[in-house]
């Protein structure tokens, strides 16, 4: 005796485009403690120097801060003195 099951194909999700996922990802979640709204956000993505990564892992373990964070203030510090926000 044989038994015989068919498999019928998985209906498959569209998959978005990469940039709507990078999209999704960086936007802020809503928290009720936010005072203003945040400016849309751009993905930065560079290669550093391990010790220099240690260097900036450790500092901002040290003051309870996330990396993101340290790097944006440091880029702001040097470039967001001409900016509105």
């Amino acid at each position: 005796m044989s038994k015989r099951v068919s498999i019928a194909a998985k209906q498959s999700k569209p998959v978005p485009s990469p940039d709507a996922w990078v999209s999704a990802a960086s936007e802020p979640a809503a928290s009720a403690d936010s005072e203003q709204p945040q400016p849309p956000m751009k993905r930065l993505t560079i290669d550093i120097p391990e010790d220099l990564h240690r260097a900036l892992k450790v500092g901002c373990a040290q003051r309870d801060i996330k990396m993101a964070d340290e790097v944006r203030r440091l880029i702001r510090s040097e470039y967001g003195h001409n900016l509105n926000t």
